[in-house]
């Protein structure tokens, strides 16, 4: 007579460890490349939808002859128009539906708008008069330690930063390299020209340092390639 032993179907303590250490290493190595993948596909699309502003801006500026003015980061907490420029690309002509919001910027709470940086020719006499500007995100770093506004009273201007230049975000060393992404518009004239000047030529002129490259009557590069 034969005996047939029947195994154990079940599974043994080592062989669980086992299959939960594999399981463990192979989260190890995709969730980078997934958080990678995820941040790519953000830069990506801050770049079309800051293409896709500037595009609304030029259509404004061949109505009006001006561009909208400043818009802050936190432009649904204003009230006053004049600090939400973004805002005129939607009312009371929609030159665009909806203005998109930048999901990198977290300084001031979720779903802050881009920024808008405006250069105008001399604020007390054509405070509206906006001819140049710059649209920036804050980019992976979630900090405009980069290309930053000046304040809200008409002498807008572009600081640099303490390094003394403004640097494009690029994916080159990580994902999460610094930098913002930014695009200029407008009249290349006024780049570099100090602000309260109100006719051409100028003579105080103070370079717009971009990648440590200073511009003066020169747009800028974008960094949307």
């Amino acid at each position: 007579m034969i005996t047939v032993q029947r195994r154990n179907l079940g599974f043994t303590l080592i062989e669980l460890l086992i299959v939960i250490a594999i399981i463990l290493i192979l989260i190890a190595i995709a969730l980078p490349n997934f958080l990678e993948a995820q941040i790519r596909a953000r830069v990506t699309q801050a770049k079309a939808e800051l293409r896709t502003i500037g595009i609304a801006m030029d259509s404004y500026f061949l109505d009006w002859n001006l561009y909208p003015y400043e818009s802050e980061d936190d432009c649904s907490n204003i009230s006053s128009r004049n600090r939400c420029g973004l805002s005129w690309l939607t009312s009371p002509v929609a030159y665009m539906t909806v203005i998109p919001r930048d999901s990198f910027n977290k300084q001031a709470g979720p779903e802050q708008w881009y920024e808008l940086g405006v250069k105008v020719p001399h604020p007390s006499v054509a405070f509206f008069a906006s001819v140049t500007w710059a649209l920036w995100s804050t980019g992976p770093d979630g900090f405009d330690s980069e290309l930053n506004s000046g304040n809200a009273s008409g002498s807008v201007t572009w600081q640099n930063p303490a390094d003394g230049s403004n640097d494009t975000y690029s994916a080159t060393n990580g994902t999460k390299s610094l930098g913002d992404l930014f695009i200029f518009g407008g009249d290349s004239f006024w780049i570099g020209v100090t602000n309260g000047t109100a006719v051409k030529p100028v003579q105080n002129v103070s370079p717009l340092v971009v990648n440590h490259v200073p511009y003066v009557h020169v747009l800028p590069p974008s960094s949307l390639h």
